[in-house]
């Protein structure tokens, strides 16, 4: 039985997609949280690795490793760099590259999700009202400014895996799709500066986060609405998700 292989950074992400599924069941993958679920004959294996590059090629190796899949899907939610994407929304990533000081770094292909699959997602986010998209997902160790972007480069949006999941699938010559909904933004900012919270392996130093609400006590309420536009995101992205696979599963083109 071929194996699909899923990476999803945090538990929100990978609970949204676990919660659509009909029924799965809890696995052993070393130090990562996994779940296998079967589709139309497929056995789908989910790891959720954590935040940041490292756990995220980590947990790529692990899953390579003791399941050899035809292919990986990196999903989760993402931060818009331009007004032009809302909360909901979907981007499919085209390429990735890593955001060095404010400026994006050379790119990396990733492979494009057929036409066929595409059109699945966008049937089932119409439902809730949120649009899919083509773009680039811009891989950060935190830092949240974007000082320039190349005019070729559509729909940017940060997030901090996927180039880590992409050199891994790169030199073992897997197909790597990518997927994120937009759970932050200009419109609807992120209240933390990540990079002052977190340190070099992407831990959360969470007395730094209670000083700075301290200090700035508006942020609870800018908090709530990010807990709840998470939410958002992360339904939509499993949503499309689940479209998109049971269509790839019936039609082996990868």
């Amino acid at each position: 039985m071929e194996t699909i292989g899923l990476i999803a950074a945090m538990p929100q992400e990978s609970a949204a997609l676990l919660r659509c599924l009909g029924s799965w069941k809890r696995i052993a993958r070393g130090p990562f949280r996994g779940h296998r679920f079967d589709l139309s004959g497929h056995t789908c294996v989910l790891v959720t690795s954590g935040m940041g590059i490292q756990r995220a090629s980590e947990a790529a190796r692990n899953l390579l490793e003791l399941n050899a899949p035809r292919f990986l899907i990196s999903f989760g939610i993402a931060g818009a760099v331009e007004a032009d994407l809302e909360i909901g929304d979907v981007v499919t990533a085209d390429a990735t590259c890593l955001l060095d000081q404010g400026v994006p770094g050379p790119r990396l292909p990733l492979t494009p999700w057929p036409v066929a699959a595409r059109q699945a997602m966008i049937r089932a986010l119409d439902r809730r009202g949120a649009r899919l998209f083509s773009g680039t997902a811009v891989t950060t160790l935190g830092s949240q400014f974007v000082q320039y972007r190349a005019e070729d480069m559509p729909h940017p949006i940060l997030e901090m895996e996927t180039v880590g999941i992409a050199e891994v699938a790169a030199e073992q010559k897997i197909p790597l799709l990518s997927l994120r909904a937009i759970s932050d933004g200009p419109c609807a900012p992120f209240p933390f500066n990540l990079s002052e919270l977190m340190d070099k392996d992407a831990n959360l130093h969470v007395s730094s986060m209670l000083k700075v609400v301290v200090h700035h006590p508006g942020i609870i309420l800018q908090s709530r609405q990010l807990v709840r536009n998470t939410r958002i995101a992360a339904d939509n992205a499993a949503l499309a998700l689940v479209a998109a696979l049971e269509w790839l599963v019936s039609n082996p083109v990868l």
